[in-house]
């Protein structure tokens, strides 16, 4: 038994402790080519869910279709209080950042930074509002509403905006406030995106309170290992 228990350490060791690359993702270097710009499509930052992720850098190319013009990316949010995500330094353009659940509900989104500028923010510090309705600080709403887990995060320009159907899942305004859906089509999920803008443009985005999602593999080795140490346990009895 005691062997076994070993083994199965050694099993879990492996899969926390999984390759990630570097702890900045690029959609084309790691991503493997343009991300997505729905649920299914999104391109998934996997790794080591230890270590963090302090940014993923992109492209976006100009918006003529359902899923052009905008990147989303599965991302897992380990420190909830501490989570930001801002376009900076690559993004010379007009961005906008919008977090999904991974069913495809809206959870945040903001187009200008409250501090300032044609840069976005989502996340800590800044409170959070419905229309032009303050719903409460930062830490109070995250604690509430912001579990930890998987998350879509996505990336577009200015005018190129998330709808459920044919509605708008948030308003188009005020522009420099962190917002929670608010518009004709609050609790959809999104299935495609309005208007359209010039590219390619390149992004970065800063991130705090960010892990990799799990690889697969590492959690394939981690059944096998909790499966070896149930078939060990049937054979002992």
């Amino acid at each position: 038994m005691k062997h076994a228990q070993l083994w199965l350490s050694s099993i879990a060791l492996v899969a926390l402790t999984a390759t990630a690359g570097a702890q900045i993702w690029d959609e084309t270097a790691n991503g493997g080519g343009d991300a997505g710009g729905l649920p299914t499509t999104a391109q998934v930052v996997s790794g080591n869910p230890s270590d963090p992720l302090i940014a993923i850098t992109g492209s976006l190319e100009a918006s003529s279709g359902t899923e052009v013009g905008v990147d989303m990316y599965e991302i897992l949010i380990c420190d909830p209080l501490n989570f930001s995500a801002t376009t900076t330094g690559g993004a010379q353009f007009d961005t906008q950042l919008w977090l999904f659940r991974p069913d495809g509900t809206g959870v945040l989104h903001n187009d200008d930074d409250p501090g300032g500028g044609t840069t976005s923010r989502i996340g800590a510090p800044n409170a959070v509002f419905t229309g032009s309705t303050n719903l409460g600080a930062w830490a109070a709403w995250a604690s509430t509403n912001l579990p930890a887990g998987r998350y879509l995060l996505a990336v577009t320009r200015y005018n190129r905006d998330p709808q459920s159907g044919t509605a708008l899942i948030w308003a188009n305004s005020p522009f420099s406030l962190q917002r929670i859906p608010d518009g004709a089509a609050p609790a959809g999920a999104v299935t495609g995106w309005t208007g359209t803008t010039a590219g390619p443009v390149d992004y970065r985005i800063s991130l705090t309170g960010v892990c990799y999602v799990p690889e697969p593999a590492s959690m394939i080795a981690l059944g096998a290992g909790l499966a070896g140490l149930v078939g060990l346990r049937r054979r002992k009895k």
